[in-house]
């Protein structure tokens, strides 16, 4: 028998054990989900967009970027029947939807109207504008810790 072949699997198995504790090791905070390399927070509570995106931050995070259909198809499942702000704001300056990361939005908003000026998911399949001061949950994220 070939001790030093065994010596070597038994230091492969250790190796594969401690990666995968690492990794079970890398995870959400408390009341967050996690997803595609991802933590997600939805909130419980209500409160207008400005103060949502800064709940987020303090959390160290930001609001949702939906910037892929999977990721979408996810947060819609989980948010239910409710709305939901994301980052997603229209800057009227340059006539442009922009994420809170400030890449340009390429998508279709619908309920558009002079004032809905933020964004929410959640109530219907799709990106739906709304007022920023009116009161809605919000969804944050960020990566795993």
């Amino acid at each position: 028998m070939n001790w030093h072949m065994i010596v070597y699997g038994l230091i492969v198995v250790v190796l594969k054990s401690v990666g995968v504790t690492l990794f079970l090791l890398y995870f959400c905070p408390k009341a967050w989900d996690f997803h595609q390399r991802r933590c997600f927070f939805l909130s419980t509570s209500e409160q207008s967009w400005n103060k949502s995106r800064d709940d987020c931050i303090s959390k160290g995070s930001t609001l949702a970027i939906v910037d892929t259909p999977e990721k979408l198809e996810y947060l819609q499942h989980i948010a239910n029947a409710e709305k939901y702000f994301i980052g997603l704001t229209y800057q009227s300056a340059e006539k442009k939807w922009r994420w809170i990361n400030n890449s340009v939005f390429n998508g279709n908003i619908t309920h558009q109207n002079q004032n809905f000026n933020c964004v929410t998911i959640g109530l219907t399949k799709t990106f739906d504008a709304a007022l920023c001061d009116v009161s809605y949950r919000w969804i944050c994220e960020k990566n795993p810790e």
